[in-house]
This record gives C-alpha cells, sequence and structure tokens, in this order.
C-alpha cells in the first residue's frame, strides 16, 4: 500500500534495536482486525487500542510486545453493533454517538472518492470546531490513523469525532491578548457547580457554560506559535501535577501538529483553542509557566520504558512528548515524559 500522506506526515522512528521490531505491516494487521471492536465502550470511554498501537510502533516496540499488549488490552473492549449505517448524514447527526457507523461509512466513502488526504481536509473543516469531542479522543485518534498511514483507521477516526461532536462557544470579534494574561483571565472565573465529578467532556461542557466564559476565551491567541505555547504549558503542567486531565491536553496538542498541514486555516481553529481553555479550567491544576525541575533520565530509556507500560495514556503521552520535543526542543517534554513512566 502507497503512503497516504507522503510527504507531509512521514513515519518516525526510535534508536531502539530489537531482534524482532514490530512493522507497519504488522500494525496495520491489527488495525484490520480491530475494526471488530467499538470506538466506545463503559458507556463513553473511547477505545485506546488503535491510537496505542500506533505510538508503539514508533516507540520501538517489539513484534511481540505489540501482540502481547493487544491481547491483554482488548479484552476489555466491546464488539461494535450490527446496524446498518444510514444512507445519509445531516448536520443533526453529529454528535450522535449512534451514528459511528453512518458517520465511518462516510468518511470511508469521502476517503473513496477524494483521497485520503483531501477527505482530511475536508473532515476537518467539519469537525475542528468541536475538537474536544470526547476528550479529545477523535481528534488524538485521527491523528495517530494519519502517522498510521491507514485509511480504515482514519475513517473511524473522524467518525469517533464526529458522533461525539462538541462545539462549545466563544465571543466574536476580540481583540487576542498574550497568553498568560488569558488564561489568567478564566481562571477567575468562578467554578459551575456542576464542574466537580464526571468525565472529561463533561466538565469541559460544564465550564463552557459557566457565565464569563465565551468573552474570555475569545481573548486568547489563536495563531500557530499559540499550539507551541499551549503544548509547552501542559508539558509544564503535567511534569508539575500529574493531572490526568492536562495529560489529555498535552496529547491532543501533539495531535494539532500531526494534523497541521490539513487545518481549514492558517492560523490554530479557534476551535481547538477553546477546548484548550475548557480542558485546563476543567483540570483544576494550577498552570506552571516554568519547569517544575530538570529531566533526569535520557529518551532512550523513557521510550523503552514506556513499550514496557500496560496503560496506553502512559504509551500516548510519552509518544507525544517525544514528538514534540523533536519539533519544539524543550526539556519539558522530557520531564512530562519523565512524570509518566515510573522509576
Amino acid at each position: 500500500m502507497a503512503p497516504m500522506f507522503s510527504p507531509n506526515a512521514p513515519a518516525m522512528s526510535t534508536p531502539l534495536a530489537s531482534a524482532a521490531p514490530a512493522t507497519r505491516t504488522q500494525l496495520h494487521r491489527l488495525l484490520d482486525a480491530g475494526r471488530a471492536h467499538a470506538a466506545t465502550y463503559r458507556g463513553a470511554l473511547s477505545n485506546h487500542l488503535p491510537m496505542a498501537q500506533q505510538a508503539l510502533l514508533e516507540l520501538g516496540a517489539t513484534a511481540e510486545r505489540m501482540q502481547a499488549w493487544t491481547e491483554a488490552h482488548e479484552v476489555h473492549l466491546e464488539p461494535r453493533c450490527g446496524a446498518r449505517p444510514a444512507a445519509i448524514l445531516l448536520a443533526r447527526d453529529l454528535g450522535r454517538p449512534d451514528a459511528d457507523a453512518s458517520w465511518r461509512a462516510h468518511f470511508a466513502q469521502r476517503i473513496a472518492v477524494l483521497g485520503p488526504s483531501a477527505a482530511l481536509r475536508e473532515g476537518l473543516g467539519l469537525l475542528m470546531p468541536g475538537a474536544g469531542a470526547i476528550a479529545f479522543h477523535g481528534l488524538i485518534r485521527t491523528a495517530h490513523a494519519v502517522l498510521a498511514a491507514h485509511e480504515g483507521e482514519l475513517a473511524a477516526g473522524l467518525a469517533h469525532w464526529a458522533s461525539h461532536f462538541m462545539p462549545l462557544p466563544s465571543a466574536p470579534g476580540s481583540s487576542a491578548v498574550p497568553l498568560g494574561a488569558g488564561v489568567a483571565a478564566l481562571l477567575q472565573l468562578p467554578p459551575p457547580t456542576s464542574s466537580a465529578g464526571g468525565l472529561i467532556a463533561e466538565r469541559m461542557q460544564a465550564w463552557a457554560a459557566a457565565p464569563g466564559f465565551a468573552d474570555a476565551v475569545a481573548q486568547l491567541p489563536a495563531t500557530p506559535d499559540t499550539l507551541r505555547e499551549l503544548a509547552l504549558l501542559a508539558a509544564r503542567t503535567y511534569a508539575a501535577t500529574g493531572n490526568f486531565t492536562v495529560l489529555h491536553l498535552l496529547t491532543a496538542s501533539h495531535a494539532m501538529t500531526v494534523l497541521e498541514p490539513w487545518w481549514p486555516e492558517a492560523d490554530l481553529p479557534r476551535g481547538f483553542v477553546v477546548a484548550a481553555a475548557a480542558s485546563l479550567l476543567a483540570s483544576r491544576a494550577q498552570p506552571a509557566w516554568v519547569l517544575d525541575q530538570p529531566p533526569c533520565r535520557p529518551w532512550p530509556t523513557l521510550l523503552s520504558a514506556a513499550c514496557a507500560q500496560d496503560d496506553p495514556h502512559v504509551i500516548k503521552l510519552v509518544h507525544a512528548a517525544w514528538r514534540l520535543g523533536r519539533r519544539w526542543p524543550d526539556p519539558a517534554w522530557r520531564r512530562a515524559a519523565e512524570r509518566a513512566v515510573p522509576v
């Protein structure tokens, strides 16, 4: 199969060596087999299997480890329902979890007609206003599909995003302030009474509905440089706190860098900025603008340790931090990976 997105999204490889390394061919076989699993399980938890499989490949996992991790993780998943997809999708079908099969068929058809690159650009134009859908997992799964160069998984990622579409409000026409000042203003908002519990996406929605949120978030900048600032803020905050919600903002920021060649506009899509702000508030973590301490473990040690982890969130975070460090060198990425991986 020819590369889907070459040369915009080349595969990356680690310097780790193995007698039997995992290969892209093995990954594609696993992704094909994974189509039997539903996109969610236990109600509204995202299926992390395909995302972590792709991350393990780039982190340098062996073929044996990739297979063993897959078999251990997929026992927690649920089978896809046998419902037939609807023939026509409308705007009202966005945000309907029961429309996942229809959205998957829709995006598979668009990929077949337009090719994966053009279909992705079209899909992002539709979905970026709801970038935070299901705690960013639609966005993240789509980015891992691009890195995997797998058309079926690309359709599945976009469908997961569309079926949990979650646009958040922002007031128009406000002049931007520096990110630090904008975040400080957000932190002054009184917390909504319904934000204490629930899933990440539910807490994001609660904060977005709070009085003053739309006006405050409209002041945040939305340039390509803003993505680097948000990603570093997430890395430093995660390094200082280990906050689970902030972890998702970090992996989502990495996903946005993967998808940047297909953004529907030159600037950072406003939908992601709004979702990032809501996730920071939902985390209740104190933003860290400086690193808590310098990293001490080298990347090869961290990558190897990540491959041995059972938690897909840890695998994905180390993968995201490592790739972000290659793009924007900074000690924060390695320090965030250290926080995720036990000594």
